[in-house]
């Protein structure tokens, strides 16, 4: 009984870190989607919000069960940070399941490349960009975008008018998708 039970322990821990590790690699994939979305600061403390309010009620239906609460703790605090770190990824993976692209005018203002580099640049490496970031306006307020592949305006000036892919989510979040696009 004893063996079977600490195998169960462990396939449980093990499978704790794998979703550990798999909510990682989504976020990781999901941060270039929350630098285009607009609107990202709403959508964020929604999740943030909706992940406190299903917390919350989690940690009160189980209350029964955390009696007395000393002793429960730590069950307590990974339901509750599970809860708040998991609700903005999902969101945001809901809001790009479906919705339809189409082309919207932006009021171009420049394009610049980047350099990012973990451990910095290295005595005769060459130098190459990373990405491109993208100002532009829309109706007066200031938008930057970030994509990885090419300069898609290398010729265009500012004030001119550039139309761009943009997903209009489920959650009415708007989403800047240039690099899927033009692959």
């Amino acid at each position: 009984m004893q063996n079977k039970l600490s195998i169960s322990i462990r396939l449980l821990a093990l499978a704790g870190v794998l979703f550990f590790f798999g909510l990682i690699w989504l976020y990781t994939r999901e941060f270039p989607i929350f630098s285009n979305t607009i609107g990202m600061r709403g959508l964020l403390a929604g999740g943030f919000l909706l992940g406190a309010l299903a917390g919350g009620g989690a940690v009160y239906a189980l209350r029964k069960r955390f009696t007395p609460w000393e002793n429960h703790l730590p069950e307590v605090f990974i339901l509750l940070i599970f809860s708040l770190l998991i609700s903005p990824l999902l969101l945001s993976l809901l809001n790009r399941a479906g919705g339809q692209v189409g082309y919207e005018p932006f009021e171009f203002v420049s394009e610049m490349p980047y350099i990012s580099s973990n451990y910095g640049l290295l005595k005769g490496e060459k130098i190459k960009p990373s990405g491109y970031a993208l100002r532009v306006i829309e109706n007066g307020r200031p938008y930057r975008f970030q994509y990885k592949t090419q300069a898609y305006f290398p010729l265009t000036k500012p004030g001119d008018t550039v139309l761009l892919p943009v997903r209009k989510g489920l959650l009415g979040f708007r989403v800047v998708e240039i690099d899927k696009e033009k692959k």
